[in-house]
């Protein structure tokens, strides 16, 4: 399947996923405290 540490390529994916998943969590955050703030949805 691909899906092992032993293939460089695979490993570089996820850890683009890690850091894809870190950002998108900040995102969410971001404008839940926007919506907070405001009262406005942003969602």
């Amino acid at each position: 399947s691909g899906i092992t540490l032993e293939y460089h390529a695979i490993r570089h994916m996820l850890n683009l996923e890690t850091v894809y998943t870190y950002e998108g969590t900040h995102d969410i955050h971001t404008l839940v405290l926007g919506r907070e703030a405001t009262g406005l949805n942003a969602l």
